[in-house]
């Protein structure tokens, strides 16, 4: 098995610092000074002498977004990202839907609007993009990558760029360059994205989960679903609501008072315990009761309601367990995303810089430690986790699952999806995309000589939350590790 070494990403770093290199435009080639510009640089977490710089990210027309970077390979070896840095997503037929043979895995995050751009792709599905089966930096060497992006709406001044293999290059100004050119590989150089035929976009939603007491709220970018179990909203069989029902009712009649919809919908959901016969009518009377406690708290003429009952057809989660069947009892109320309110942050005084903190196991690999790097949030309350995990101990560490988040969560695929963020009685989960692949370091295309961290080795890590503004502290809380208390949110 191959060494890991440790990768520590920063969050924000910038490349002014970085002395300047020369770009070899999709080709591998010895480095040699150069004055291009670096934006902003990150190492390859799980191969830290491998920087990547993010040289340009410009909108070339009013549809379309570039993005350029060079990968500098210092050491005596070439370096291969192998299929790290293809694409995941598979079409219903099983087959995959972009272009596997390159970089098509690299996406644009548009967080206040909650989209992942992923690289524009021809008729034929074949990426707008550098193509290669498997990419590799020769020894002391450079590579440069190119892809072209669906632009996301004109008044997006800065980006997230999500790189499978680097933590997310966080807070990135959008350049202009009108005509802007791509090179895809050896025999297609200066290719004009802008008048290039396309076939289907990929630009999928991403949810920020945020955990209640009371259930959980999922924002889209575009709307606000409140999920309240029915446990908290109703005694067993009975749709009439509970006293206590009435607090969090308030709380989400606030909500929808910010919000500039004109709609609400309202969904009763059941577990699958029961039958059709029980399940479908009692879900509808919940539905009904939720809206008829909402009316008179809410002061917005011409807003519409619409209850509905699903029964047990729609679950979040599967039913196999006690948990999931708890998630499945809900009323789902749902609206367009609200103002933020003016609340005082529920972060402690005091709190501390994220860097430096070590966290020991609980019930984790004995041996194993946690180095935090950093917490940083952008302008759009995207806000990135950088972790270092050690391992002290005598055995391998499994990097790939030991923060993996259970099924119940609703996450698919390995990688530290259990990491949770906390703040007062609110819990914040790593960022999901339509297809519930969490925002964090993925591990199906890393190879098998990063997915364990043998005895004395290390390896960096992150995850992708979206934290409000009002919250300037939080709890850092690993999987089998001891909890960070009142960490700051930079």
């Amino acid at each position: 098995m191959v060494a890991v070494f440790a990768a520590v990403a920063l969050v924000g770093a910038c490349s002014s610092d970085d002395p300047p290199g020369t770009t070899a435009p999709s080709s591998s080639a010895p480095a040699s000074p150069g004055q291009e510009k670096v934006l902003q640089s990150r190492t390859v977490l799980f191969k830290p002498e491998i920087r990547l710089d993010l040289l340009s990210l410009d909108r070339v027309s009013d549809k379309v977004v570039t993005a350029r970077i060079r990968a500098n390979n210092p050491t005596a070896q070439k370096f291969s990202f192998s299929f790290i840095l293809a694409p995941y997503s598979r079409d219903p037929k099983g087959q995959l839907s972009h272009d596997p043979n390159s970089v098509g895995g690299i996406a644009l995050l548009d967080g206040g609007n909650a989209r992942l751009h992923y690289p524009l792709v021809g008729p034929d599905r074949r990426c707008l993009c550098t193509r290669s089966f498997a990419p590799e930096v020769a020894a002391g060497g450079t590579l440069t990558f190119d892809a072209a992006f669906p632009a996301p709406p004109a008044d997006v001044k800065t980006l997230d760029l999500v790189v499978p293999a680097t933590a997310p290059f966080v807070g990135v100004p959008v350049g202009s360059r009108p005509g802007g050119k791509i090179d895809l590989d050896a025999g297609m150089k200066g290719v004009d994205p802008t008048t290039a035929k396309l076939g289907p976009q990929r630009v999928l939603p991403v949810t920020a989960v945020t955990e209640t007491g009371t259930g959980s709220e999922a924002d889209d970018g575009d709307d606000l679903s409140v999920r309240i179990s029915t446990d908290v909203l109703f005694k067993i069989n009975k749709a009439d609501l509970t006293p206590a029902a009435q607090a969090t009712l308030r709380e989400v009649a606030d909500k929808i008072q910010r919000s500039p919809g004109k709609t609400v919908t309202i969904e009763g959901h059941a577990d699958s315990t029961g039958n059709a016969a029980i399940n479908q009518p009692l879900s509808e009377r919940r539905a009904k009761s939720v809206e008829a406690a909402l009316k008179p708290l809410v002061n917005k003429p011409g807003l519409v309601y619409q209850p509905k009952g699903y029964g047990s057809s729609r679950p979040l989660v599967p039913n196999d367990t006690p948990e999931g069947r708890k998630k499945n009892r809900r009323v789902a109320i749902t609206f367009a995303k609200p103002a933020p309110a003016t609340t005082a942050s529920p972060g402690a005084s005091g709190a501390q810089p994220a860097k430096g903190r070590t966290l020991q196991p609980t019930d984790g690999p004995k041996g194993a430690s946690i180095q935090v790097e950093g917490l940083r949030r952008g302008a759009d309350g995207v806000t990135v986790l950088t972790w270092t995990l050690k391992n002290g101990g005598s055995a391998p560490v499994p990097a790939d699952s030991m923060f993996t988040a259970p099924p119940v969560d609703g996450y698919t695929d390995s990688g530290p999806s259990g990491v949770v963020l906390t703040a007062a009685d609110k819990r914040f989960r790593v960022m999901r995309d339509s297809e519930r692949r969490a925002l964090v370091m993925r591990y199906e295309k890393a190879g098998s000589e990063v997915d364990r961290v043998p005895p004395g080795g290390q390896q960096s890590m992150y995850a992708v939350f979206k934290v409000p503004a009002d919250v300037t502290a939080v709890a850092l809380e690993f999987p089998g590790f001891a909890k960070a208390e009142n960490v700051a949110v930079e």
